[in-house]
């Protein structure tokens, strides 16, 4: 689940951004390494969050644990209006742009299909876990495949090893901040979504087994094909790399396989994010889950079906909100509605690990090595995104921001007497 929810459209749009402009194969390898090394840390830290509480719900209930109900509820509201609907939106246009690029259709097309394609993969997840989890099996093995192609074909066509070389050393110059600062949102976006595995812990057979190898191992995985896509990319550019990503990928297509099969990478990357969308809407009822088990959320609403793994209401309401969006805003608007807000409160959630009393060093949790390290580089790697995002996309991120503080009053009038938090309970109880 990790390697589907993360390797999604980021695997081809990054690494064309990050061409476009830091213009460096050596320069974006140094960038997927540190935002690689940064998301491993949180990883990290969520790695023993979910073994400590091992509950449906992910960052709300470390929030819920660490800072108190009323954060949890925030975090809770924000993630139904902003969050959720918000990386479903961008997952479905990205589809939509690829499936289109590989047709040779109009990209006028992109809202509706956008809309279609949300809208029948929020009915496979009503069809039940197993359908999903099916989708979630073979787009992994198929993203897996598509990289063993890339790479294999750039390094056929390029003549092997020593040509390699040369190009993955080119454009090497210096790098200026507003090309870093682009260069770091695309990659972080890239590596999104790892920490939605959080919300299914309780479906999870031996999470103090299981999770800390999931979340580690399969970023550090992601961050190897990462890095294996730019090089491939970079050894078969065709030229100078401009215009819409889609064009980029399709151009790449035509390096690679020929004019005749130009658009088959398109269709590669159409595979890739129908993945990242199917595990997005089946983790994201998980959350709401809990929230009604607190009695912050109507019950009513997070009807969870067992048998199927689903939930019905809570499935219609992102999807819903989600064609709202993708009606109103751009890919790239979107992204600024929703990336910086989920970010603060994806610190917020993992910086419980600061506050919580350290765990007892047994079997039964995941322990944080070199405490408290890889939380403040997490911490710092979520400073500096959310000052690239204020500088360059402000109008969006005050939008999401607002909305997200809106579930402050809101608050008060759910939770009118604040259960106190266990860091709480444990201080009075001295």
């Amino acid at each position: 689940m990790v390697v589907t929810q993360v390797v999604g459209v980021g695997i081809f749009l990054t690494p064309a951004t990050m061409m476009r402009t830091v213009g460096s194969a050596r320069a974006a390898l140094v960038i997927w390494a540190v935002m690689g090394a940064l998301s491993i840390a949180g990883a990290i830290c969520y790695a023993e969050l979910t073994t400590r509480f091992p509950k449906a719900g992910g960052g709300y209930i470390f929030l819920r644990e660490g800072f108190g109900a009323r954060s949890a509820f925030v975090f809770g509201w924000m993630a139904l209006l902003v969050m959720d609907p918000g990386i479903t939106a961008a997952l479905g246009i990205g589809l939509a742009q690829y499936l289109l690029a590989a047709l040779g259709a109009w990209p006028d097309l992109v809202s509706v299909v956008a809309v279609t394609t949300t809208i029948a993969f929020g009915l496979l997840t009503l069809a039940g876990i197993a359908a999903s989890t099916a989708v979630l099996r073979w787009t992994a093995i198929a993203k897996l495949a598509i990289v063993a192609i890339l790479v294999g074909a750039a390094a056929f066509r390029l003549g092997g090893a020593a040509s390699a070389e040369r190009n993955v050393a080119s454009g090497s110059g210096a790098i200026g901040i507003e090309a870093l600062a682009a260069s770091v949102i695309a990659a972080f976006f890239a590596f999104g979504g790892w920490w939605e595995l959080g919300r299914m812990t309780e479906e999870v057979e031996s999470p103090r087994r299981t999770m800390p190898r999931a979340l580690i191992g399969g970023l550090v995985l992601v961050t190897a094909i990462y890095a294996s896509v730019s090089i491939a990319y970079v050894l078969s550019a065709p030229g100078r790399i401009e215009g819409t990503d889609e064009a980029f990928v399709v151009a790449i297509g035509a390096a690679l396989f020929g004019d005749t099969a130009g658009r088959l990478l398109a269709v590669m990357v159409a595979v890739a994010v129908s993945g990242s969308l199917a595990a997005t809407l089946l983790a994201a009822p998980r959350m709401y889950l809990a929230m009604a088990r607190d009695g912050l959320f109507p019950a009513r609403l997070a009807h969870f079906n067992e048998r199927r793994g689903a939930s019905p209401a809570l499935t219609l309401i992102q999807v819903s909100l989600a064609c709202l969006l993708i009606l109103l805003g751009s890919f790239e608007q979107i992204l600024g509605y929703f990336v910086p807000v989920t970010v603060f409160f994806l610190a917020l959630s993992a910086a419980a690990v600061l506050r919580l009393p350290r765990p007892p060093a047994d079997n039964r949790v995941f322990r944080t090595p070199l405490h408290p390290l890889p939380i403040l580089l997490f911490l710092l790697l979520i400073a500096t995104v959310l000052a690239l995002f204020m500088v360059g996309q402000p109008t969006q991120t005050l939008l999401g921001a607002a909305v997200a503080a809106a579930g402050v009053p809101i608050s008060f009038l759910v939770i009118p007497g604040v259960a106190p938090s266990a860091v709480e309970i444990r201080r009075r109880l001295g």
